[in-house]
């Protein structure tokens, strides 16, 4: 058996000498076939070199904020989209970010094709669209419908002025809105809040830009009226009362089956508004009270404020996502009170969104400390879903519902989507952009103006910095580069050793 087994070692030891023997007597030692060798090497480099531009992988990220991806947000977006896209881009390259970020479209889907276009070759296109090749311009176009961005709308700036890259948000935005059939409109009721779109929402105002709908801000008292096109009025805290025309204009539009989403902070005046309270008592809500909730759980608490808390998110179709994420920081809320008895005569049907824990209280008293044996006990209603049937016209199995409802939702917190800065770390950062904030508003927007394909986890542009956090995916790639790659030079290194001591 030993043998068998030296015999067998001996074959192999020869094996491995004819190699080295034949290797260097027929590639090292004739200046022809080293030539050859050299050859075949370079023209495997070359099909490896064309196999991966072919593969066309995804280069690896290396941005915390993973500027260099196409988040799976995006990619579900367009997806199923069944129109020819063109992005066209003018004074930009194949090297430039953001032409190597819009190629994953046409990977998400073939039907979004992109083109580098050198306008001073292309004099129609230019008029077309009105560009030259010293601006850097990004035309997405389906069909008649286009969409233009210049090289300032790829971008935005934090309260620290740093960059912050938003070209993702952007370009996604143009295709949905070149092939969407229909655009969404959405107004925000001004003339009674403190709040509005020039003042303390700013930053709502920049993320509804790259949403798929249109907005701006309403004077009923102007306009008489609530426009036809309106798919849903925003309403913020009112600090005044409603007027007569304001709120029977108001509530005709309710009758229509309108949809209204309402954001109501802290009250620190009285809160006996008739009119206000008159709109609310449509839904079977009641008035709301002068006071504020407060957590007493340290693991709800944020940023050390006892009024700034994690509430709880229910199940619903609206906050799914919200609920699965990040969840939502609640700055100053307030409950909300329902008067259930109410609700079927009134045709009403309520579903909780977001709820405080049992261990929260609500202090009335906004001049004193919170005072737990004084104070109502929670758990609260900070939001909800309020749907009231107008018309019922049910429809059998299988059929269409054609009941016309309108729906409101209602937050007791108009802080957490606000410009209004909080300290975080070493930066001071808008609430809107704390946690899943800005998600809980564009997701309710979403669902008031059927759009349930937009209600989802945005990607948040709060932090660009270059750092290397790699996937597990990156990680083998990286692996191969660190490890691998030297292990086969090395080998090829000593073999070639090898080889000419040998040949001494």
């Amino acid at each position: 058996m030993k043998d068998k087994e030296n015999k067998s070692i001996e074959n192999k030891e020869k094996t491995k000498s004819s190699f080295f023997r034949n290797f260097r007597r027929r590639w090292l030692t004739s200046k022809i076939d080293t030539l050859l060798l050299i050859a075949i090497l370079v023209v495997v480099f070359i099909l490896i070199n064309l196999g991966v531009r072919l593969w066309n992988p995804t280069a690896i990220d290396c941005t915390t904020s993973q500027d260099y991806t196409l988040t799976d947000e995006s990619k579900e977006r367009v997806k199923n989209i069944d129109k020819e896209i063109k992005i066209y881009f003018v004074g930009f390259s194949v090297n430039d970010k953001v032409y190597t970020l819009s190629e994953q479209y046409h990977k998400a889907n073939s039907k979004i094709n992109l083109e580098i276009v050198d306008v001073n070759q292309n004099v129609e296109f230019a008029k077309k669209y009105d560009v030259t090749n010293e601006s850097e311009t990004i035309i997405v176009e389906s069909g008649k419908a286009y969409r233009k961005l210049e090289a300032y709308d790829l971008y935005t700036y934090d309260s620290n002025y740093n960059t912050i890259d938003i070209s993702e948000q952007k370009i996604t935005s143009a295709i949905l809105n070149v092939t969407s059939e229909k655009s969404s409109k959405i107004y925000f009721l001004e003339g009674y809040t403190d709040l509005s779109l020039k003042d303390g929402l700013k930053y709502l105002s920049e993320y509804l830009d790259n949403e798929v709908l249109e907005y701006e801000e309403l004077n009923i008292l102007t306009e008489k009226e609530v426009p036809d096109d309106c798919d849903t009025l925003v309403i913020m805290t009112p600090t005044k009362d409603f007027d007569e025309v304001t709120t029977n204009e108001i509530i005709k539009y309710i009758t229509k089956g309108g949809n209204i989403l309402w954001f109501n902070g802290v009250l620190t005046v009285s809160p006996n508004y008739k009119n206000v309270n008159r709109l609310l008592a449509q839904y079977g809500i009641k008035p709301f009270e002068k006071g504020l909730v407060y957590e007493t759980n340290s693991n709800n608490i944020v940023l050390g404020y006892s009024s700034c808390f994690m509430p709880e998110i229910e199940d619903s179709e609206i906050l799914k996502d919200v609920k699965n994420g990040m969840g939502t920081i609640f700055f100053n809320a307030t409950k909300i009170n329902v008067d259930e008895d109410k609700f079927d005569s009134l045709k009403v049907e309520k579903t909780d969104l977001i709820t405080s824990s049992d261990t929260t209280y609500f202090a009335k008293d906004l001049t004193a400390e919170p005072d737990k044996s004084k104070d109502e006990k929670g758990g609260f209603i900070l939001g909800a879903q309020f749907v009231k049937i107008i018309q019922d016209n049910t429809a059998e199995e299988g059929e269409e519902d054609n009941s016309v409802k309108s729906t409101l939702i209602l937050f007791g917190n108009d802080y957490f989507i606000s410009d209004f800065k909080v300290q975080y770390g070493q930066y001071q950062i808008p609430v809107i952009d704390l946690a899943n904030n800005k998600d809980v508003a564009l997701n309710s927007i979403a669902y008031l103006t059927n759009n349930d394909q937009d209600i989802t986890i945005r990607k948040s542009y709060t932090d660009s910095q270059t750092t290397f956090t790699p996937t597990e995916k990156q990680l083998v790639v990286i692996r191969i580069v660190i490890f691998a790659v030297p292990v086969v030079i090395m080998l090829a290194g000593v073999i070639i050793w090898v080889i000419r001591k040998r040949r001494k």
